[in-house]
């Protein structure tokens, strides 16, 4: 039987539920959560702190909402295998400019042969989201492709820069790449010298934040 108007059952409106605001795991022991961190050793595939960003990392570390957990400065290298972290062999590698001999191999592989160069990367734990979303804007400036990495346990802010190259270089043997080196050597080096000068200037944009 079809419901009248009068018959329609009506539910009482509720208001809805007051968010509260985000808070993460310890967050009150920051500081000594900062203190703690920063005094373990790099643990970084490199092997040691990288030298060409510390400058900044410690001027991002001086202030008080802020330390920084992992960075590459940049870094050229060519792979073979499926890519996964477990599956995968770096034949060379440099975090420095290279030269036309990078791209020749001391021992020919069967395997698909990969060139790929891989940004400027940083990532940083914030206090609360307030000075995450601070930074984030700030960093904007410079770096479009940053984004806010994660709010469970940490606040993490991922900094990338954009001038990623990935492309396949050698098949079973063969080269791929149809032209001179010299282009591929030109093309990255440039883009490596560029990517430091953007980190000297997020640097300088560091160095003028109040703590």
């Amino acid at each position: 039987m079809p419901q009248t108007p009068h018959s329609l059952k009506i539910t009482p409106f509720s208001p809805p539920i007051p968010l509260t605001p985000l808070t993460t795991k310890n967050q009150g022991n920051f500081p000594n959560n900062k203190k703690t961190f920063l005094t373990k050793l790099d643990k970084s595939k490199k092997g040691d702190i990288d030298q060409r960003a510390l400058p900044l990392l410690n001027a991002i570390n001086q202030l008080p909402n802020y330390y920084t957990t992992s960075s590459c400065s940049g870094r050229v290298y060519l792979w073979t295998g499926s890519g996964k972290k477990n599956e995968t062999q770096w034949l060379k590698v440099s975090h420095d400019l290279i030269d036309d001999s990078f791209f020749t191999l001391s021992q020919p592989t069967p395997n698909l042969v990969w060139l790929r160069f891989e940004p400027f990367i940083l990532h940083i734990c914030c206090k609360d989201l307030k000075s995450a979303n601070y930074l984030l804007n700030e960093a904007h400036l410079l770096y479009k492709k940053s984004s806010l990495l994660s709010i469970s346990k940490k606040i993490i802010l991922e900094i990338r820069s954009s001038e990623l190259i990935e492309m396949p270089l050698y098949d079973n043997h063969h080269l791929l790449f149809d032209q001179e080196f010299s282009y591929l050597t030109q093309l990255i080096n440039q883009r490596m010298v560029n990517m430091w000068q953007r980190m000297d200037k997020f640097e300088e944009m560091i160095q003028k934040l109040k703590p």
